[in-house]
C-alpha cells in the first residue's frame, strides 16, 4: 500500500514537475531524482530511523556456524555487548539485543518488554537461537519472574557497563531471559 502511494506520488510529480523544469534535463532523470529524494523527505534513509511503522524491521534466520553440543560457561561473552537472537522457529525472526554473562550464565535484557514481537514469540516457544560473533547457538530463553532472582546479574551488568556498584533499583518494565543451550 505504502509503495503503490509512493510509486503514484513520484509519478505524479514527475509529470508536473518535468514539464515546468529544464526541458534538457529530461523526465526520466527528474523521476529519478524525485524517487532518491522522497525517503529523505519521508524521513528514512542512513541518517534517521524513519516513520515509526519503519523504526524496527525484524531480520530472518540467522547465518554463521551453528555450535551444536551444551554449552556450561558462557564467560567468553564477557566483551561482547550485542548479540542477535532469532525467535520463532517456523518463520524466523531475528534482531539484535543486549546480552551479557554473569560468570559462566548467559543472559538478555530488555527494557519495556511486555508486548514487544519477539518477546511474544519466545512467551509462546522459548526455543531460539542466538548469534554471536560469527558462531550461531541453539538457546532455550527462560524469563527471570522475580526481582531477588534478576537482582545478582543486574549488579554485575551495571558494574560492567558503570564501573560501579551503585546499580538502581531494576525498572519494572524490564525483562531479564537467562539462556541455556540446547
Amino acid at each position: 500500500m505504502v509503495r503503490n502511494m509512493v510509486r503514484n506520488m513520484v509519478r505524479n510529480m514527475g509529470r508536473n514537475m518535468g514539464r515546468n523544469m529544464n526541458r534538457n534535463m529530461g523526465t526520466k532523470k527528474w523521476r529519478a531524482a524525485l524517487i532518491l529524494a522522497v525517503p529523505v523527505l519521508l524521513g528514512i534513509g542512513p541518517c534517521s530511523s524513519g516513520p515509526a511503522f519503519l523504526e524496527r524491521i525484524p531480520g530472518g534466520v540467522l547465518t554463521g556456524k551453528v555450535v551444536g553440543g551444551e554449552i556450561s560457561d558462557w564467560s567468553f561473552v564477557e566483551e561482547v555487548r550485542l548479540c542477535q537472537i532469532e525467535t520463532r522457529p517456523g518463520i524466523p525472526h531475528s534482531l539484535t539485543v543486549n546480552c551479557f554473562n554473569d560468570g559462566p550464565d548467559l543472559y538478555v535484557g530488555c527494557m519495556s518488554c511486555s508486548g514487544k514481537t519477539w518477546s511474544t514469540y519466545i512467551s509462546n516457544d522459548p526455543t531460539a537461537r542466538i548469534k554471536i560473533g560469527d558462531e550461531v547457538y541453539p538457546v532455550t530463553m527462560n524469563r527471570m519472574m522475580t526481582k531477588a532472582e534478576m537482582q545478582a546479574p543486574w549488579r554485575n551488568r551495571w558494574r560492567k557497563t558503570r564501573g560501579n556498584d551503585d546499580a538502581p533499583p531494576i525498572p519494572d518494565s524490564y525483562w531479564l531471559f537467562q539462556l541455556t543451550s540446547r
